[in-house]
């Protein structure tokens, strides 16, 4: 069985492309992406298919390094699709929903993934390229010849990006790779800042702002209570998340957050029921004299010295209705 992977599995083809050994074409000619040197395509039925050396050898690093930055460079030249890079952004919510929650403290501002394109942003892609301004020489350099934007693009397989290099302010994206499978990486996927292969400096997605609650707004955590009046005149109440909920159904007076101070909510569903029940047609402990709190449900009573249920001035002798 012919294993899929190996050690030098790629070389450059007379065009200067970078090829896997799957890719060979017979008779073609190949060198080794580190020495430039010539490579011969080994492909016997029991060892795993590889390029070698023909004469010279060369260092792993190197071989891992130069076909790397090759692989990114021929991605960008040769092909169509995009490439992208995926950044966190921040978005805040503006939503004028906000102002029901009563709490100027809580405000919503996440972060969630912004995919961009490079090629939208750089228009070419340069290999081991000076740059007169940073006195560096990248690996690969992208650069926008509309507007003299670039982004550096370094390969790590032994040497990290130097402090002075990040420092130049130049956004980087750091590529680690270890083998021939971080090379396939280079050539297909896309580069995120949640990968343990990139490291990203210098860039910083532009804030955004919406009108609307996003799927990420992180106020969906703040429940709000709806409450309307049967026919039997018993309370009920129906909780939303605060992203279920319209500017219009928070205007209403029946609509409040469940974490509303108690005293406040106490208030507002007493005015509530005084509002659905303007003629007093039905009994409700609320609209007693004799009740001095509310608690989910429960009447505080000053003449039972306890906590009753709000439906039991049907049958309470003590029941008189506040005069308005």
């Amino acid at each position: 069985m012919v294993v899929s992977s190996a050690q030098y599995a790629y070389a450059n083809d007379c065009s200067g492309m970078l090829t896997h050994i799957s890719n060979v074409i017979k008779h073609n000619s190949y060198t080794c992406p580190g020495c430039r040197e010539e490579m011969v395509a080994v492909q016997g039925k029991f060892n795993v298919h590889h390029f070698r050396h023909n004469n010279a050898t060369c260092s792993y690093e190197s071989y891992l390094h130069n076909a790397a930055k090759n692989a990114f460079y021929n991605r960008f030249n040769d092909f169509k699709d995009p490439i992208a890079l995926i950044l966190k952004r921040a978005i805040t919510c503006q939503s004028k929903k906000k102002s029901f929650l009563q709490d100027d403290s809580i405000s919503c501002t996440n972060l969630v993934e912004a995919k961009y394109n490079l090629r939208s942003l750089f228009n070419e892609a340069i290999l081991e390229l000076y740059d007169k301004s940073t006195g560096f020489t990248p690996d690969v350099m992208l650069v926008n010849t509309d507007n003299d934007s670039k982004c550096y693009i370094e390969i790590f397989v032994t040497h990290e990006c130097t402090e002075e290099k990040i420092a130049s302010g130049i956004p980087i994206i750091e590529i680690s790779v270890n083998d021939e499978n971080d090379i396939k990486y280079i050539q297909e996927s896309d580069f995120s800042i949640n990968d343990i292969n990139i490291s990203l400096y210098n860039f910083s997605a532009k804030e955004k702002s919406v009108k609307e609650c996003h799927q990420n707004c992180n106020l969906t955590s703040h429940k709000f209570e709806t409450w309307t009046l049967s026919a039997s005149g018993r309370l009920n109440k129906l909780e939303k998340p605060f992203n279920h909920l319209s500017e219009d159904d928070l205007s209403l007076n029946n609509c409040w957050p469940v974490a509303l101070d108690k005293r406040i909510k106490t208030e507002s569903i007493i005015n509530l029921v005084k509002e659905m029940d303007p003629g007093n047609i039905y009994s409700n402990c609320l609209k007693c004299t004799n009740a001095s709190g509310w608690d989910d449900g429960q009447v505080s009573c000053t003449i039972k010295h306890s906590s009753v249920p709000y439906t039991e001035a049907k049958v309470c002798k003590y029941y008189k209705v506040v005069e308005v």
